[in-house]
């Protein structure tokens, strides 16, 4: 039975670069991905600078 990487629950929704995780887990790990690269599309000014993604906070 799968169970999540990060907390160890079993109620595995998602295989992220191959490892399992929970909905919760899950949702971090794509949070923080999206968080990255808009942070970085906007060092590259692709996004505007009135934007304010360094002010996201993970939960």
């Amino acid at each position: 039975m799968l169970k999540c990487s990060a907390c160890g629950s079993p109620r595995v929704t998602v295989l992220i670069n191959g490892k399992p995780y929970c909905a919760s887990c899950g949702s971090k790990i794509l949070r923080m991905h999206l968080v990255k690269t808009l942070i970085n599309m906007k060092k590259e000014g692709l996004v505007s600078s009135i934007v304010n993604i360094e002010g996201i906070n993970d939960p």
